[in-house]
């Protein structure tokens, strides 16, 4: 052991121990956004030992700026990752870290989720030479004496995974728990949780997964039978529009602050005799977010753990609202770019056939950092195209998608294009979401006059649904404060609004994302076979779980075989997803 102990000089301790305090503020700041739960396994002191090894290498040669450069680069990953798990409450899925095109599309979001506190990771780093000392030609490099303790470490490390059933097995089920979804990163540090995920990516269905799926599926084939509606609302619709709203939430609907309607619009929609409202409809969506929002409501689908489906899945087979218009006119309308988010290729796996996006509008009018085209603009030209029977023209059939843009983060208005003024004492990003809000109301307002208006209103549903929450990491400040306390509501609660649907009235009980899509089918008499992996409205169930599996809602009186069932859901959306089963 003589080598060991002669390793231990002043250059690599100093490194090794900047490193090893790299990782421990990490695991510390990382645990202040979540849960501190991850703290408490032996996992996380013996990986963090053993990452901080792997780090410290350019100190056995005495590199000083080159010690001090790789734990920059890792500060930096992990800052990317803080700022991650802000707005998606997970780190940064492996095959996300190749997607530089879409971070890029959405600086202005990222600078808005950066923390203070996140910079003492890169203070950490640069501090590293000063650890290290006075730089020193070393003499003679104690490489077997580093390549022992790397060995020892990384054994225990090994010992420590095998004892929750190895690595890839140990994270997937905590990736499943409500408490510990988030611990990963923590308990096996960032690249442990990649080297994870991309151990579960090349894995090949076990006989295990397989009869699990099989049983889920059967089950709920018996679920379906027991609680949904026998009977459909009403004759089967000719023409729909779904306007599928950026981060759009229930709450702003009816409110009024400062004398002002916040959203006129909606407010007058949702009180329409011939509309259908649910105010309480949980926003469930993972890493994906947008994309993974019409996965849920469009394909009936759960989003995936450690995957964005649209970026690794696309070209899977999906039953898809828009195919239930086989033969008709499909289109999606957007501001934003074909290829953010794989939109492009998931539009055509959902069955769409037609693109109107980013290069297809007159961009004269932009919102927002990447400016994009603002929704005002957006429904002008696509009411145009409407009127002009370029899109869905009146005595055709189809559907039409529109995906919104402005209300995404960081919720900023022109000055001049606010069609609300909030002058009181907000917490931050209140008033910001509320005018952003506003300003798309107002567009929607204009969109669904248009479409009632047509010769053929009576054959067309308009169904307009949030994409997501949309306050993340704020709400929890917006709750603490005085003006917040009381109107915005503590759950990501998204709207679904059916014009013309055949049934009319408010839907009270909590409902997930997942059952949109079960909800339409039913609604709408939509000729999709595929039941969706959630439950229509009519099933009544009152309760939903979120991404992160946190029960929502009312179990009093369940099932409780029921209620397993609703939250194995996810984990067989996955494996569907992951091994194309359907």
């Amino acid at each position: 052991m003589e080598k060991v102990r002669r390793l231990w000089g002043r250059g690599f301790a100093g490194g090794w121990l900047a490193a090893l305090a790299l990782v421990l503020a990490f695991d510390l700041l990382w645990c202040y956004e979540t849960t501190f739960r991850g703290l408490g396994f032996a996992g996380t002191y013996v990986n963090a030992l053993a990452l901080a090894t792997v780090l410290a290498l350019p100190a056995l040669w005495h590199r000083r700026w080159a010690q001090m450069a790789v734990l920059l680069v890792m500060s930096l990953v992990m800052m990317s990752n803080l700022i991650y798990c802000r707005t998606y409450f997970n780190s940064i899925p492996a095959p996300s870290y190749m997607l530089a095109g879409n971070v890029a599309d959405f600086t202005a979001s990222i600078f808005d989720t950066l923390r203070l506190r996140d910079f003492l990771l890169p203070a950490i780093a640069l501090l590293a030479p000063v650890a290290m000392g006075p730089r020193v030609k070393p003499i003679n490099v104690n490489g077997g004496g580093y390549l022992i303790v790397l060995l020892i470490v990384m054994a225990v490390s090994a010992a420590v995974a095998l004892a929750h059933g190895g690595l890839r097995s140990h994270v997937g089920r905590l990736r499943q728990e409500c408490y510990y979804a988030t611990t990963p990163a923590v308990i096996y540090t960032i690249p442990g949780t990649v080297a994870a995920e991309l151990m579960e990516g090349h894995s090949e269905i076990t006989d295990g997964e397989r009869a699990f799926v099989e049983a889920w599926m059967a089950d709920h084939d018996h679920f379906l039978a027991r609680y949904a509606a026998a009977d459909s609302a009403g004759p089967r619709v000719r023409n729909l529009v779904v306007v599928i709203c950026e981060s759009l939430e229930s709450w702003p609907i009816g409110l009024r602050l400062e004398g002002q309607e916040v959203a006129p619009n909606l407010t007058r929609l949702v009180g329409d005799s011939a509309v259908w409202y649910a105010p309480h409809v949980l926003s469930q969506v993972g890493n994906g977010h947008s994309i993974d929002g019409q996965l849920l409501m469009l394909a009936g689908m759960y989003p995936m753990r450690n995957f964005v489906y649209a970026m690794r899945f696309a070209d899977n087979r999906y039953h898809a609202i828009p195919q239930a218009f086989a033969g008709d006119e499909t289109w999606l309308m957007s501001g934003d770019k074909p290829a953010t988010w794989n939109q492009a290729r998931v539009a055509s796996a959902f069955g769409i056939d037609s693109l109107r996006m980013e290069q297809s509008w007159d961009r004269s009018e932009m919102i927002g950092r990447p400016a994009r085209l603002s929704d005002r603009a957006l429904v002008d030209q696509a009411v145009a195209r409407f009127r002009s029977g370029e899109v869905l023209a009146e005595g055709k059939n189809g559907y039409v998608q529109i995906v919104t843009y402005t209300g995404h983060n960081p919720f900023r208005i022109p000055e001049e294009l606010k069609t609300i003024k909030l002058q009181g004492d907000y917490p931050p990003k209140m008033a910001d979401y509320l005018t952003a809000v506003s300003f798309t109301d107002r567009a929607l307002g204009e969109l669904v006059d248009y479409l009632r208006g047509r010769p053929d209103a009576s054959e067309t549903a308009i169904v307009i649904v949030g994409d997501h929450e949309g306050l993340a990491a704020y709400r929890s400040d917006m709750l603490a404060h005085p003006a917040g306390r009381g109107v915005v509501a503590p759950e990501g609660y998204v709207p679904l609004i059916v014009v013309n649907g055949g049934r009319s009235g408010v839907h009270e009980p909590v409902m997930g994302q997942a059952d949109v899509y079960s909800t339409l089918r039913e609604m709408l008499r939509l000729p999709l076979a595929y039941p969706g992996m959630g439950f229509p409205a009519s099933a009544n169930l009152g309760f939903a779980f979120t991404y992160q599996g946190e029960l929502v809602g009312d179990t009093v009186g369940a099932d409780p075989a029921l209620v397993r069932h609703v939250a194995d859901a996810p984990a067989v959306s996955d494996l569907v997803i992951r091994h194309n089963l359907l």
